[in-house]
This record gives C-alpha cells, structure tokens and sequence, in this order.
C-alpha cells in the first residue's frame, strides 16, 4: 500500500469551495476520526501507518497518497470522498446538474503537485468524475483495488498508467478502460504537466 510522501508540506490544502480556510484535508481527518471516537493510535493500527505519520498527517505537516487516504477511511469505515471532497447535505439528487467552472470541489494535496477537481455534484451517484491535473514527477501511490470499472481519458500532456502490472502510456487524446478490480495507479513521466479525465463506476472515492 501507499505510504505519505516524506516531504514537509509548508502550506495546507486547499479548502473547498464554500469552507473556511481552516477546512484543510489534515483538518477534515483529524475531524472524521473525532467524530468517530478513535484515537490517532486505533486508526494508526488499522490503516497500517505510524502513530508519528498520522499526526503529521492531521496537522498537514505530512502529504498522504491517494492510496493513504483511502487507508485511512477504510479505517474509520467511511468513504474516502468524505475526507477528499465535503458532502452536501443540501445537495439534491437532481437528474440534470450543471457545475461552473468556479463551482466544482476541489482538493489540492500539500507539496504533491496533485490537483482534483470533482465533476459531479457530489459522491452519491452512480459513477464519479474527476479532473486530475499533475504536474511532473506526480503519482498517485502504491496500487489500488476496489470494486467497478474506470475509465481514464487524457486531455493534455502524457500520464503512464499501470493496470494489473502492465503499464501503459497515454497521449493527450489516448484513453483506457478497466476494470478496477485490477490493481492499478498512474504518475506522470513527462517533463509537462498532464490532465486528465477519470471516470468511476461506482464511485472509488
């Protein structure tokens, strides 16, 4: 599995459209795990990380992997989305939404040159759709699994994809599907920055 990068984060996440600046990502873990009455020590145990490394995490002094992350909330028995994007208790399941630009949740990992950025109103519908941007040298950690299908199309820039131990390297224009079952991650190789679509069904996050 993933573990966090080791570089110090100077700067917090970026809060999300709406949320006081204090809402940052070490925040909103330090907050799910309170909430949820575990101490830094149980949820350390359970997704495999350092007492020290969760901490850090909390107190964004350490940047998690997409990988961490979803660690971390399996640990606490909740979807990764609720620690990466903020849910709407307003937010309808309208069966036409449109997002602006300026509108969409984003999240922007500290120091990891990782931007995400989500295309649906929110979690609770039956696939989700994120806007990656990663600049280079970016990755997304060790390989995932989970249930469904997804679907990756690559707007700018080149972004290697490895899927079930075979990696494949797409142009902007190049897409993939697979199932997501298979273990798979991706990072950027090039020298430019890449943008992406990625597509989930159901939602990973």
């Amino acid at each position: 599995m993933a573990s966090p990068a080791k570089r110090p984060a100077a700067p917090a996440a970026s809060a999300l459209p709406g949320e006081p600046a204090s809402a940052t990502l070490g925040a909103t873990i330090r907050r799910a795990r309170q909430q949820h009455h575990r101490t830094l020590q149980q949820v350390a145990r359970a997704a495999d990380l350092s007492v020290s490394s969760l901490s850090q995490i909390e107190r964004n002094l350490l940047t998690p992997s997409v990988g961490t992350l979803k660690r971390i909330a399996d640990a606490l028995n909740i979807p990764a989305g609720k620690l990466m994007f903020s849910t709407d208790t307003r937010s309808t399941r309208a069966t036409v939404a449109v997002l602006r630009k300026g509108q969409r949740k984003s999240l922007a990992f500290p120091q990891s040159s990782i931007r995400y950025e989500l295309l649906t109103p929110d979690l609770r519908r039956r696939s989700s759709l994120l806007w990656l941007v990663a600049a280079p040298g970016a990755e997304s950690g060790a390989p995932l699994t989970h249930e469904g299908e997804d679907v990756v199309v690559v707007l700018k820039g080149r972004l290697s994809i490895e899927v079930g131990g075979a990696w494949h390297e797409l142009d902007a224009g190049d897409s993939i599907y697979f199932s997501s079952e298979l273990p798979h991650r991706w990072c950027n190789r090039d020298r430019r920055e890449a943008e992406a679509i990625w597509s989930s069904s159901p939602p990973s996050f």
